[in-house]
């Protein structure tokens, strides 16, 4: 059980990208007083917090009610986090992501910063979003498997809180080599995760379990 609760926090860790997200906040509060810009983590992780909520709670349901088994998005879910841990490992994600953000900046339909981009899609993007629904079809019918599956939001959640909180402060003394080799490495590890998730999905899917 503690092996399942570490692999799908640290699963939830690499899609939210709590590290990535210091510099790009950095970038979209630049001249928003200290109390806006908590304003704006507290807003952003809580929009995140709710839409990852939803759908490990609904996602399952949501599935059932279309004739999609959990095996089928396990295998298209594992081969999206390849694609997303292959952008991170040759350096396309944070590209991506700076791109996002100044085209928010510099749109003026955009209201919130708090909700697009910071909560929508940089952290509750489809990864994330995928990863919640995988840990709400694993969540049982006990109080203990459900601290299991929901446990790793509510850790991560807090994680982005905490890195939005200090993203200034903290930008000062993480350089962006620092982020680059951090970012390679956890899109290692993600790889490695979505091959576990194929696998598992394949061997539900042709009853080779």
């Amino acid at each position: 059980m503690i092996d399942s609760f570490l692999e799908a926090t640290l699963l939830l860790f690499i899609a939210i990208d709590p590290i990535m997200l210091i510099p790009i906040f950095i970038n979209l509060t630049r001249g928003y007083s200290k109390a806006d810009q908590r304003l704006i983590a507290f807003k952003a992780v809580t929009t995140t917090l709710i839409l990852l909520s939803v759908f490990w709670l609904f996602g399952v349901t949501m599935l059932d009610s279309m004739g999609i088994r959990m095996s089928s998005f396990k295998i298209i879910g594992g081969l999206f986090l390849i694609a997303i841990a292959a952008s991170m490992v040759f350096n396309k994600r944070s590209g991506r992501k700076n791109n996002t953000a100044e085209v928010a900046l510099d749109d003026e339909t955009i209201t919130s910063v708090a909700v697009f981009p910071l909560a929508i899609p940089l952290m509750a993007g489809p990864a994330a979003l995928a990863t919640a629904l995988l840990l709400g079809g694993n969540k049982g019918n006990d109080i203990n498997a459900y601290m299991t599956s929901y446990g790793p939001i509510l850790i991560n959640c807090l994680l982005a809180l905490i890195a939005l909180m200090f993203a200034v402060k903290a930008g000062k003394y993480i350089g962006p080599t620092i982020i680059t080799v951090t970012e390679k490495i956890f899109g290692l590890l993600l790889g490695a995760l979505a091959i576990e998730f194929i696998i598992e999905g394949i061997e539900v899917s042709f009853n080779l379990a």
